[in-house]
């Protein structure tokens, strides 16, 4: 095999590995995305519950002491 043979077998992978590669990465930015909506999701979930907690606090704090 020459050495142009080779420098073409090389060249046509490399375009190969490119086409596999590029759609990668936009799943790889969809995924980070993804999981930033999850964090903020989980963030207001997390105030939602430490807000249901206070609501409940007052309301036994509200009932009388037996």
């Amino acid at each position: 095999m020459t050495t142009e043979e080779k420098l073409d077998r090389v060249a046509a992978n490399l375009e190969r590995l490119a086409g596999i590669v590029d759609p990668l990465a936009g799943t790889v930015v969809a995924h980070d995305n993804r999981i930033g909506a999850l964090l903020t999701l989980a963030e207001k979930h997390d105030k939602a519950i430490a807000n249901l907690e206070k609501q409940w606090q007052a309301y036994i704090a509200t009932l009388p002491r037996q």
